[in-house]
């Protein structure tokens, strides 16, 4: 008997030293302010109600201070949105990306965006070189020809729902500049049905449990989903490699597939992963910051006027050059001004692999923590009248006061997104086109814009333009 006691007071002392530090955050979140959460669930309904969710990122540094928490069914995370904070989070060295991504493998795959450790690190070392600006240089024209496109297929004095046109546009950039294949048709594509499904494993925190998880409808519609994208990307690799298919401009599947043959341990797997990769990471969150701007612009008109003036000083033809869109300096105000009230990846997720302090508060190793860039761009003391849109919050002087942090629509630090100079010379290159040819303004009825969460932020119903001819 006494055997069997001692043996249940060992177990008890190992299990609670295993998890002494979800303990320690159990504690701390119980004495730190959020929102009210219920048994069990905690705060994951609160995924559905999207007003809600944007009162939230609004008003939270007045509601909860600098620091907050919620749970996700039982475990709790904490918000960090203050740039001092973020200082010490995301250049990377004591956390990385948390489980949430790693869900994401049965969707995308294991490439940048997912990966940890050294996998990660080698890749990140591998592909940095191709997102030089004297490499992307060469995808001006590219971005010139789909603009055209896009340009030839609005009709002025029309109302229009814009959103669907840029993301085709961008559709077709990408599998030009990423794949090295024409698109003629966005609905031939795989990449147009991509649906993820994390918001619903979160909503449902007992689909978080794989063992669950895999018998759902939802298993299978993911797994469906990633053969179908990968099997596609696999293709054309193949026929790339074969000599068959030659790419009609320079891509980065071929410069995937020259790491492959110069370092063979990354493997064809892993050029699909990152190909795939690249392809949904730079379609949604591309897409909704062309259009996001285009509503501000649309909504400013003098804004919208100084733009215009610009591009009439810098552009020498229809077809910008690289110095010509590094020169748009009001435009690229613009866009981080967009960016800054609608980010387009509205929250980060990280779990600490080590103990943090921040604020006198303890976050112990194995923590996990959501970083909100769509907080932490509202934050008064950094941005008066957050709410306003306001270019010249970007100007080089007033960049100049901020917190280097206080501005992460790209994240920061070591794991920032590789492709943003892509992204940016992309958008710009597009919004040059389009308020170059179109003096545009919002629709009656549509003037309000309301945020939809995804895995990146939207308008809920798109946005709506009148286009007219400009002289």
């Amino acid at each position: 008997m006494d055997c069997l006691f001692c043996l249940i007071i060992l177990c008890t002392a190992c299990f609670l030293y295993c998890i002494k530090h979800y303990l320690r955050a159990v504690y701390l979140a119980l004495n730190l302010p959020g929102p009210p959460a219920l048994p069990i669930l905690g705060n994951v309904l609160l995924l559905n109600n999207e007003k809600r969710l944007v009162e939230l990122g609004i008003s939270a540094s007045q509601l909860y201070g600098s620091l907050a928490r919620c749970w996700i069914s039982i475990i709790p995370f904490f918000w960090i949105y203050e740039p001092k904070h973020l200082k010490l989070i995301l250049p990377g060295k004591n956390s990385q990306k948390n489980i949430f991504y790693k869900l994401l493998h049965n969707f995308i795959g294991k490439g940048l965006i997912t990966n940890n450790g050294m996998t990660w690190k080698t890749h990140r070392k591998l592909i940095q070189p191709y997102f030089h600006i004297s490499v992307l240089e060469n995808y001006i024209n590219v971005f010139c020809d789909n603009t055209q496109d896009l340009l030839n297929s609005l009709e002025e004095n029309k109302d229009i729902k814009i959103t669907p046109f840029i993301n085709k546009c961008i559709l077709s950039i990408l599998h030009n500049t990423i794949l090295g294949v024409c698109l003629d048709d966005d609905k031939e594509s795989p990449y147009r049905k991509g649906e993820v499904i994390l918001k619903e494993r979160i909503t449902k925190p007992w689909l978080l449990i794989e063992t669950i998880f895999k018998y759902t409808p939802f298993a299978k519609t993911e797994e469906i989903q990633k053969l179908t994208l990968h099997n596609y990307t696999k293709k054309i690799l193949l026929r790339r490699r074969d000599g068959i298919q030659k790419a009609p401009c320079q891509n980065l599947l071929d410069m995937l597939i020259e790491i492959s043959e110069n370092n063979h341990d990354f493997t064809d797997e892993d050029i699909i992963n990152e190909a795939v990769t690249f392809m949904l990471a730079g379609q949604d969150s591309v897409g909704a910051a062309v259009a996001f701007t285009l509503y501000y612009v649309a909504k400013h008109e003098e804004v919208q006027s100084r733009i215009a003036k610009e591009l009439e000083e810098v552009l020498e033809s229809d077809r910008p050059t690289v110095t010509e869109l590094c020169n748009m300096k009001y435009l690229q105000q613009c866009i981080k001004e967009s960016l800054r009230l609608a980010p387009s990846v509205p929250i980060i997720s990280r779990v600490l692999t080590e103990d943090v302090v921040l604020d006198g508060h303890t976050l112990p190793a194995g923590t996990n923590i959501f970083i909100s860039p769509f907080i932490t761009h509202r934050l008064p003391h950094y941005f008066p009248n957050p709410s306003t849109f306001d270019p010249d919050r970007f100007s080089e002087e007033n960049v100049d006061k901020r917190h280097p942090f206080s501005f992460i629509p790209f994240s920061a630090g070591q794991r920032n997104c590789i492709g943003y100079k892509f992204a940016l010379l992309e958008i710009k290159t597009i919004l040059a086109g389009v308020l170059r040819r179109f003096q545009i303004n919002l629709v009656p009825g549509h003037e309000d814009l309301e945020f939809s969460y995804r895995t990146t932020l939207r308008a809920k119903g798109g946005i709506w333009l009148r286009l007219n001819a400009r002289k």
